[in-house]
C-alpha cells in the first residue's frame, strides 16, 4: 500500500467529477489489468513459445542447410571449373601436339612424293636414253645397209656400163639422190 498512498493523496485533491480519479476502484482495476497480462504472458508463454522456438530453430536450420549447400555447390562449381580450365589446357596441348605431328607427317609425305617424282623422272630419262640409243643403233644399221645396198647398186651399174668418169660421177649423184629420197 505505501505504493499507491501518493497515488491516493493525490486523487484526494482532485475535484470531484474531474475525468480521472485515483479512487480505490481505479487501483483495483488497474491490478486485476495487471494481473491479466501477466496471466495471458504466462499463457502464451506455457502454449507458444516452444512451438515458435521450435519453428525458428526449424527455419534456423533450414537456412543453415540452404547456406550449408550453397557453398557446397559453389565449392563444386570451383572444382568443375578449373578441372575444366585443366583439360582445356590439355586439349590445347594436345591440339599443338597434334598440328605438329601432322606437319611432320605432311613434310614427310612431301619429301617422299619429291623423291619418288625425281626416281620417276630419272627412270624416264633412262628409258628415253635407252630407246635413244636403241633408235641410234637401228639407224645406223639402216644407214649402213642403205649404203652396202647403194654401193651394190653404183657397182653394178658401173660395171654394166663400163663408162667414164663422167658417166661415172651422174651415176654416183642419181644414186646419192634415190638414196636421200627413201
Amino acid at each position: 500500500m505505501l505504493l499507491f498512498t501518493p497515488v491516493l493523496i493525490a486523487s484526494a485533491e482532485l475535484p470531484e467529477g474531474s475525468i480521472l480519479s485515483f479512487d480505490k476502484t481505479l487501483i483495483a482495476t488497474l491490478g486485476i489489468q495487471l494481473l491479466n497480462v501477466a496471466i495471458l504472458a504466462f499463457i502464451l508463454g506455457w502454449f507458444f513459445y516452444k512451438p515458435v522456438l521450435k519453428f525458428m530453430q526449424s527455419r534456423t536450420e533450414r537456412i543453415r542447410a540452404e547456406v550449408d549447400a550453397v557453398r557446397k555447390d559453389r565449392d563444386e562449381a570451383l572444382e568443375l571449373k578449373e578441372k575444366y580450365e585443366a583439360l582445356v589446357t590439355g586439349i590445347e596441348g594436345e591440339r599443338e601436339e597434334v598440328l605438329h605431328q601432322a606437319y611432320k607427317r605432311a613434310v614427310e609425305r612431301s619429301d617422299q612424293m619429291l623423291f619418288d617424282a625425281r626416281r620417276e623422272s630419272e627412270l624416264v630419262v633412262d628409258r628415253a636414253m635407252l630407246q635413244f640409243e636403241a633408235e641410234k643403233k637401228t639407224q645406223y644399221e639402216e644407214i649402213k645397209q642403205q649404203i652396202v645396198e647403194l654401193s651394190v647398186t653404183l657397182a653394178g651399174r658401173i660395171i654394166e656400163h663400163n663408162m667414164d668418169r663422167e658417166l661415172h660421177d651422174r651415176l654416183f649423184d642419181e644414186a646419192m639422190a634415190e638414196w636421200k629420197e627413201s
